[in-house]
């Protein structure tokens, strides 16, 4: 039987799915929505284990970062353990890759350097993750922010891993070596974004024993081979996470970032690989032998070959070195022209529509921020600027539409004017009084239409002003709405339902309660609810 209460918190829909032990739930007390992980305990737990289970839950209490899921604390009920945490509106790094098979390699390293600096934290406080993959990672509403979720997930599970918590897992983890370390960590964060880059994992089979296999004796296939306009070194960070050596990793989710910082840098520049394999340190790992990208850059000679006894020079002639290097050069420069010349007005628009047709915020807000501002400011007068200029009003929309509906479930109190008097107007309409509502909305475009901060309103307003004045209502609409509604109350009450017929009641009283017009319609309302008290 699906369970509706642990210890002072409702439980409601669970998050993930179905069989999911994580819910979304809402303390009695405080009204405050949060996220609780349940650990079933079949057998119960010693005194010692509790005592455990609560000396580290209240070190995870002190981990505190803005990429790190909170965990507000837990406790026991009946034979259940359970976890509370922060509740993330948005979706999880899996979710997302479900929708859309793979991410721009921008956003995946946007995501490593979030990820990085709350993995670091983690670290400096003590703590080994030791399970990040995917569905460890929630992406809040609009894609912005990565947060790593489930640092400490409670009293271990007894269940073996499956091939997808094995695919995402160093050879020592999987082999069961040791203690896991900071390394074990930097892997399976490397692996999350292959996942990313690539849209699969990085190792896959039919079974477990398959996956086992694969990690521990198969080479990884190197995500620029695989997708193309994944910058060179990007994949070889990627590549340097997962190194089956432990000691060949970055030594820190620190040196990562700094690499993943280098690989946004070079990649802006159009570097080459071999000026990097001269350039120095560099906390990036290439597979680039150094004097002979020394030779090519002319950075410095070779040395001499010994002739041969027959008095016969076979070194390559003066002629063959310029003709290697220029065409050398040629492949670089046209390598580096075709990623950093700027898209055409058709490919902008053509891969805009990609994103905008997956309709979800995160796509939405990637295609304004990729393709439809470039757009606006690189062709103003075509149709494409145009077209890219509506669709940006409508994300805005969405947007607007989605933080009413975050600050509505957490009780936030609207954002700004705009905000409240759509969320009024609204009511109204929710309500089918379509009448008042018609008016609000009005009022809204009236006062607000030259607040730039209030834009999104304006236009959500206009929207629905459209919508009823497509079947406008009448004069006498408001009256004869109001009047069935309270007939419908009526019923409810008569029939037993006394809760439906006293929201009835309520909210007439509530919206009407100043128009004169509809006075004797309010009064028979409140009279109804005062027969209800007595």
């Amino acid at each position: 039987m699906t369970r509706s209460r642990i210890g002072p918190l409702a439980l409601e829909a669970p998050l993930g799915g179905p069989n999911s032990h994580i819910y979304r739930a809402i303390h009695v007390q405080q009204r405050s929505q949060v996220a609780v992980r349940v650990f079933s305990m079949p057998m119960g737990m010693t005194p010692e284990s509790k005592q455990e289970f609560a000396a580290n839950l209240e070190k995870i209490k002190a981990l505190k970062h803005p990429g790190i899921v909170r965990c507000y604390g837990g406790g026991f009920d009946a034979k259940d353990a359970y976890l509370v945490y922060e509740l993330v509106e948005g979706e999880s790094l899996d979710q997302a890759l479900e929708r859309r098979e793979r991410l721009p390699w921008e956003t995946v390293l946007d995501y490593g350097l979030q990820l990085c600096d709350a993995l670091q934290r983690a670290h400096d406080a003590g703590w080994i993750h030791g399970r990040i993959r995917p569905d460890k990672v929630l992406l809040t509403l609009g894609g912005e922010v990565a947060k790593l979720n489930e640092v400490w997930e409670g009293p271990a599970s007894t269940h073996p891993p499956g091939p997808m918590d094995l695919a995402y897992q160093p050879p020592e983890q999987v082999e069961k070596k040791g203690e896991l370390e900071i390394a074990a960590d930097l892997y399976s964060l490397g692996a999350t974004l292959y996942h990313a880059l690539t849209g699969k994992p990085p190792y896959s089979g039919a079974n477990a024993g398959m996956v086992r296999q694969a990690v521990l004796v198969h080479d990884l296939e190197p995500v620029a081979a695989q997708v193309f306009d994944c910058p060179v070194w990007l994949s070889a960070i990627v590549e340097q996470l997962m190194n089956k050596d432990p000691l060949k990793r970055p030594y820190s989710a620190t040196a990562t970032s700094l690499a993943l910082r280098e690989a946004q840098k070079r990649a802006a520049s159009g570097a080459a690989v071999v000026q990097h394999a001269v350039s120095g340190f560099s906390p990036l790992q290439m597979n680039v032998d150094k004097e002979e990208a020394e030779k090519v850059l002319g950075r410095k000679k070779g040395k001499k070959r010994p002739k041969r006894e027959d008095g016969y020079d076979d070194s390559p002639s003066l002629m063959e070195r310029p003709l290697v290097l220029f065409g050398i050069l040629v492949l670089i420069v046209g390598a580096i022209g075709y990623f950093l010349l700027p898209l055409s007005e058709k490919t902008l628009r053509y891969r805009a529509e990609l994103f905008l047709a997956q309709g979800d915020v995160g796509s939405l807000n990637e295609a304004r921020d990729r393709y439809l501002v470039q757009l606006i400011e690189r062709f103003p007068d075509s149709d494409s600027a145009a077209w890219a200029e509506e669709r940006l009003i409508e994300i805005e929309m969405v947007n607007a539409e989605q933080k009413m509906q975050s600050n509505r479930r957490f009780g936030r109190e609207p954002s700004s004017e705009g905000e409240r008097k759509f969320i009024e107007a609204n009511r109204f309409e929710q309500f089918g009084d379509r009448v008042t509502a018609l008016d609000k909305y009005k009022a809204i475009v009236s006062l607000l239409k030259e607040e730039e901060k209030e834009r999104p309103f304006v236009n959500l307003a206009r929207r629905q002003i459209e919508k009823i004045e497509s079947s406008p209502p009448d004069a006498d609409e408001l009256r004869r709405f109001l009047q069935e509604k309270l007939d419908e109350a009526d019923k409810k009450y008569n029939s037993g339902d006394l809760l439906s017929a006293k929201q009835i009641w309520d909210g007439i009283v509530n919206l009407y309660n100043g128009n004169k017009e509809m006075l004797s319609l309010v009064e028979r309302a409140q009279s109804r609810l005062e027969k209800l008290k007595d």
